[in-house]
């Protein structure tokens, strides 16, 4: 069962008015001690709305839990997403804290979201996601090759069942070998080799070959419409990375990022934030991922003027947004680690 923590400060109230009816917007943030999770929830205290913001996670020692200024009004540990309960957990804890709103910060429940998405709405809970198709497309990188690769220039994929030398004369050496569901550069080998190909495999379930990259790293940060239309298009480049996360970017005025966001947009009809990842080969963008959700460093694009999340939660409220958004170029952001100390109950461990 998931237990709930009251933030020790005075819970933030606000008051929306939307189509002459006045009422409190109460947003849960899931996966809220992740990188994705805690700018969203500064995203989201940004601006003249004010929100209800709750913050839930599946790791009991999340740091967020024992932070005395969360920006949180209320803290609750469910589940992971992979447990059985996981779905009736969200759908309890929507239904006793009247939550309006659904803002998913973690790969591994989109799907499982999506899906439940009418059992969410039917008891008056929105849930900013695409649809369990686009999410499908986006996670299984197999999927997105073939999805996309006619329209949109996505790096070389393959799959290893035409066999390994077959796999990687399609995609040329050096390659990379991932699974072909996966997130934060997780089981991610450089291969220069069959031979090396052969034992990197047998640690990966559901491998797919890609051709490897050599360039200017770049994330696109990006938000569509309830028609699936892309308002604005953010791209920024990546300076220092680690574990796949960005901890030094700058924004940049990249046309061709830009047109390449709007396209895939228009190809795979997302809802709300998505992101995808490119590597910039000879002056010319080579897609890798695609996100259906807000980025990991989405921070930067709120600060460059770009707020993903409020917009988000706003059209999803009905509360009319701009059509077309406008960032600032030259942003820089760089990231720095901090750290809470705790002790557990007694009988804990």
């Amino acid at each position: 069962m998931f237990f709930c923590v009251n933030a020790d400060f005075n819970t933030h109230r606000s008051i929306e008015v939307m189509q002459g009816v006045s009422f409190v917007i109460t947003v849960l943030v899931t996966g809220c001690g992740g990188a994705v999770g805690l700018g969203a929830i500064k995203a989201l205290r940004m601006g003249s709305m004010k929100l209800r913001l709750i913050g839930s996670d599946a790791d009991p020692y999340a740091a967020i839990f024992y932070m005395k200024n969360t920006l949180l009004d209320k803290t609750c540990h469910l589940p992971d997403s992979d447990h059985p309960n996981y779905i009736p957990e969200v759908i309890n804890l929507c239904r006793k804290e009247n939550v309006d709103v659904i803002f998913p910060c973690t790969d591994a429940e989109l799907e499982k979201l999506a899906i439940s998405k009418n059992d969410f709405t039917d008891r008056g809970t929105k849930i900013i996601i695409s649809s369990p198709e686009t999410i499908g497309i986006c996670r299984d990188k197999w999927l997105t090759y073939n999805h996309l690769g006619k329209f949109l220039p996505i790096v070389k994929s393959a799959l290893l069942d035409i066999g390994i030398k077959q796999a990687l004369q399609f995609t040329g050496l050096p390659a990379v070998i991932k699974p072909r569901v996966g997130w934060g550069s997780k089981q991610t080998y450089k291969v220069r080799n069959a031979e090396e190909a052969q034992i990197f495999m047998k640690d990966i379930s559901k491998p797919v070959v890609q051709t490897w990259l050599e360039g200017e790293d770049y994330t696109v940060d990006c938000i569509a419409d309830r028609n699936g239309k892309a308002i604005s298009v953010v791209p920024r480049r990546r300076i220092k990375i680690f574990s796949g996360l960005s901890f030094e970017g700058i924004t940049v005025r990249d046309q061709k990022l830009m047109e390449i966001g709007k396209k895939i947009a228009e190809c795979l009809r997302f809802y709300g934030p998505f992101n995808f990842q490119a590597k910039k080969v000879d002056g010319e963008p080579k897609i890798f991922e695609i996100n259906p959700r807000f980025s990991g460093t989405g921070i930067l694009t709120v600060k460059a003027g770009v707020n993903i999340p409020l917009l988000a939660v706003k059209e999803t409220c009905n509360i009319k947004i701009p059509t077309n958004i406008d960032f600032e170029e030259g942003i820089i952001l760089s990231r720095y680690f901090d750290e809470v100390t705790f002790k557990l109950p007694k009988g804990e461990s």
